[in-house]
């Protein structure tokens, strides 16, 4: 896939409003979204939420570390600043954020602005941003009972011009803060499905292998459980990639090999050695892991909780009881009926094409055109 193509220089604004009438291919090549983002580091550069610049070419995009501060004159400026933003996430890294995009839309008509995580990044652009000349947008990743403790002004929702969520799960919460339902729009996550693939060799030639990745509200006292179940199971590997701070749980267990840091071509090989997923978690909307994992052919045993059966689907993931023998048993099943397995890993492989970056860049871009 050919390199994306910034637009750095300043976009030169119309003098007169957008007719309605105007062909779309054109309004199209037109819009210069600018997307805003302080990376927190917690996902892999290919897993990233990011990533969906990579598939809009006209975007710019204004991208900065988000980090807590560790100096006290910064520490009590950022305090200060979290006082009155929407965000009790919000750092002073964030507000840098949101002045440079102020500043830089106020050269620029008609033109997009989209935060892409609400949750860290809005402060007071809400109240800055002209969003008759530039909607501004958000997208929000967090949990539905997550929500209600981020934000310190909630009712200031009500001021975007559209609200992105990656989950049907999260609409309720917007809601009932005063968010008009027409300007909620519910739009996957992506994931790079040329990047995560297939191993192409026969699963036969490996043993069974159990794959969890990931940190953010997974049920680690549940997959212990399971593991431990498995121990007996000489035939039945398990891998676990996660924070190191999380490596207790497995620390006593023969059957677990764990792993941290990996780098992206690190990770695309622990999940090209597997034979399947674990999904457990406490809550979810939209899940990276679970995502890659079946761009790689992974059929994933799963629990129906928050957002994962808007993601995955009975053709390539295997639901149970949110019980520790329930996962067992399923895993053991599933180990052993290699043509259930194949039928499922190609479904898996399916569905994450069906939600390739490339895909939902065009919803994202029909959203930018209905905002004009």
């Amino acid at each position: 896939m050919d390199s994306p193509k910034f637009l750095n220089q300043r976009y030169n604004p119309v003098n007169e409003p957008i007719e309605r009438s105007v062909n779309m291919q054109t309004l199209s090549s037109q819009v210069k979204p600018l997307l805003l983002s302080s990376n927190a580091s917690i996902h892999g550069s290919i897993s990233s939420y990011e990533m969906l610049a990579n598939y809009l070419p006209t975007c710019e995009k204004l991208f900065t570390s988000h980090r807590s501060t560790t100096q006290i004159h910064t520490r009590i400026l950022s305090r200060l600043l979290r006082t009155f933003a929407v965000s009790s996430w919000y750092q002073l890294s964030s507000a840098r954020l949101e002045f440079l995009a102020w500043r830089r839309s106020r050269s620029r008509k008609y033109s997009p602005i989209h935060i892409l995580w609400g949750e860290r990044d809005l402060g007071y652009l809400d109240h800055l941003n002209n969003a008759a000349l530039n909607p501004l947008c958000c997208t929000f990743h967090a949990c539905s009972d997550d929500l209600p403790n981020i934000f310190y002004s909630p009712e200031r929702l009500k001021n975007l011009s559209a609200i992105v969520i990656v989950s049907e799960t999260q609409r309720q919460f917007f809601e009932t803060c005063g968010v008009k339902p027409e300007r909620i729009h519910c739009i996957p996550l992506g994931v790079n499905t040329n990047f995560f693939t297939p191993k192409q060799s026969e699963q036969s030639q490996q043993p069974f292998t159990v794959l969890s990745v990931g940190n953010y509200r997974r049920n680690f006292p549940l997959l212990r459980e399971v593991f431990q179940r498995l121990e007996k199971n000489s035939e039945i590997c398990i891998k676990v990639v996660s924070s190191r701070a999380n490596s207790h749980y497995f620390a006593d267990l023969k059957n677990v090999q764990f792993m941290s840091n990996l780098s992206d071509g690190q990770l695309l090989e622990v999940y090209q050695s597997a034979s399947c997923q674990i999904v457990a978690v406490e809550n979810a909307t939209a899940n990276n892991a679970l995502l890659e994992g079946l761009a790689c052919g992974l059929p994933t045993i799963t629990a129906k909780i928050g957002g994962i059966e808007e993601y995955a689907s009975e053709a390539c993931a295997i639901f149970v009881e949110n019980q520790p023998e329930a996962f067992a048993e399923a895993i053991s099943m599933l180990a052993n009926r290699p043509a259930k397995w194949a039928e499922m890993a190609k479904s898996a492989r399916q569905r994450a094409l069906e939600l390739e970056w490339s895909n939902v860049a065009k919803q994202v871009e029909t959203l930018y055109l209905s905002l004009l």
